[in-house]
């Protein structure tokens, strides 16, 4: 699951993030120390599933657009992840997804989640599916919820060429979702988006949300 060819790349493409973009992250110290968890995050560039991973403490799996499969460099980064890698197809509900993203959790994986089921205008944060609720329920699991800073003017839509912008992450405070209930869903998700534009706003202002 963490072997050293992931180890080795990790730790190449990390440095080389720290050095193009001053990358850090705020409030990791969050992160349930065992067991699964679901960090849904905010996404606003195509750099950001190669980004979170940087900054925590374990290898975590993946539920992102297969479209990510396609893009050269990306494609390759996804693929060092393995089984953990899991494209999702968003025409439809996509039921072979969702299962290998349960099993991953029942072993205990943490995994990343970007619920606004696309890449939304800049400056906004849509509504989040509740798919990433459904399945932190039934693991047992909590949701983390994860904003992400820079990664927009890192490389924003339409450019192919990363510019050195500096990029941040900050985790926020985890989120029980109770089991069997349907309501719990929305009001978990709901509860992850206020923490997330809350972060994105204090980062607006200049201060380190959740610092």
């Amino acid at each position: 699951m963490d072997g050293p060819v992931y180890r080795l790349i990790r730790g190449a493409v990390r440095g080389l993030a720290r050095a193009l973009f001053r990358l850090r992250a705020v409030g990791v110290e969050r992160l349930p120390a065992l067991g699964p968890a679901v960090l849904v995050a905010n996404h606003i560039s195509w750099l950001d599933p190669i980004i979170v991973p940087l900054v925590l403490p374990r290898k975590p799996g993946f539920l992102a657009m297969e479209e990510l499969w396609r893009m050269p460099g990306v494609a390759w980064v996804m693929r060092t992840y393995g089984p953990l890698a899991i494209p999702l197809r968003r025409q439809a509900i996509d039921t072979t997804a969702l299962r290998r993203a349960a099993e991953a959790l029942r072993q205990g994986a943490w995994l990343i989640v970007f619920p606004e089921g696309g890449i939304p205008p800049a400056g906004e944060v849509r509504p989040f599916h509740r798919g990433a609720a459904m399945l932190a329920a039934r693991a047992g699991a909590p949701i983390v919820p994860i904003a992400i800073v820079g990664t927009d003017d890192a490389l924003p839509l339409g450019r192919i060429i990363p510019r050195r912008r500096p990029i941040t992450v900050y985790v926020g405070d985890p989120i029980t979702v109770p089991a069997g209930d349907r309501n719990a869903l929305g009001d978990a998700v709901a509860q992850a988006a206020a923490q997330i534009r809350a972060m994105l706003a204090a980062a607006r202002a200049g201060t380190d949300a959740k610092a």
